[in-house]
């Protein structure tokens, strides 16, 4: 059984929100080299707040208000979604015919990379009330092509992964896990129930893309960029870090787990590859604490 810390729906859903606005807001950057790929999230945002991330000078004070709360979050928010797209298409490319998102939140990708999943069955994995949410908030996307879909309402706090199986999913066919956001608030012992159950259910031509915060973070050692106002922001809600890697092992964590790894991108590497405007100076910051992994199953040869 996979467990998280205790989060309410309502909380859950207001995260949701939160990051697509993030992703709204970097669809509007000027620079083409720079602006975030999801320009379908502002269509998934509730109405008051689609009108205000709308209006220019409005959506400019909302930016500088997250620039305050958590430096480094919105030019993350870029440079994770180009990042993730990329492995999603070459994933594609190299012949995935799944694609479960793990906490899918208000994700738009089986939207916005129609062409590229088109014989990719997408599986998007939720709590009941976030998926109540996008499943409503889809509507808005009626008149834009999809992959297929199938929703997996997950409860975290009572339910494991093995209601993927319940609902078509196949342990025979290649797979690309997404775990965007998510595995910071879980305890250990579920991160690694969750990568148990792909490293068992999944086919050898599988992977799984992810984000982690480094270790020191959760021992509150906050001495990366954005690292004391960002503890402060989750500890606030009542959602803190809970698990992280330490900084420079994930190679050896993944391997212990039954994967290899792939490719890694710290910081300085998220924004060189996705934040070098079209002049050629980066346009920002990232938060300095988080790496993204893409690992495949199977041990280290």
């Amino acid at each position: 059984m996979v467990k998280v810390v205790s989060v309410t729906k309502s909380k859950v859903k207001s995260t949701a929100v939160g990051v697509a606005a993030m992703r709204a807001m970097g669809a509007q950057e000027r620079d083409p080299s720079v602006r975030n790929p999801d320009y379908l999230a502002i269509r998934l945002l509730p109405p008051g707040l689609r009108i205000l991330l709308g209006l220019r000078p409005l959506a400019r004070l909302v930016l500088r208000q997250y620039h305050r709360t958590l430096p480094g979050a919105y030019y993350f928010h870029i440079a994770r979604t180009k990042h993730i797209d990329a492995i999603v298409t070459q994933s594609a490319a190299q012949g995935i015919r799944q694609l479960v998102i793990l906490g899918a939140g208000l994700d738009t990708r089986a939207y916005r990379l129609h062409d590229v999943l088109k014989d990719v069955k997408v599986y998007e994995v939720d709590y009941p009330g976030t998926q109540e949410k996008k499943r409503a908030c889809a509507a808005k996307l009626a008149d834009i092509p999809r992959a297929g879909i199938s929703y997996v309402p997950l409860d975290f706090n009572i339910q494991g992964l093995d209601a993927l199986l319940a609902s078509g999913y196949s342990p025979s066919l290649a797979t690309l896990f997404i775990w965007e956001g998510v595995c910071m608030y879980l305890t250990p012992e579920a991160v690694d129930k969750v990568l148990e159950f792909i490293r068992d259910h999944a086919a050898p031509e599988s992977s799984i893309v992810f984000d982690y915060i480094f270790k020191g973070m959760v021992e509150g050692r906050c001495d990366y960029y954005g690292a004391r106002e960002s503890s402060r922001y989750v500890a606030k809600r009542g959602e803190p870090y809970t698990f992280g890697i330490e900084e420079g092992t994930a190679r050896e964590f993944l391997a212990a787990r039954g994967f290899r790894l792939a490719s890694e991108f710290t910081p300085d590497m998220l924004e060189r590859a996705y934040l070098t405007g079209s002049g050629g100076r980066t346009t920002g910051k990232v938060y300095g604490y988080t790496n993204i992994v893409h690992a495949r199953v199977g041990p280290v040869g």
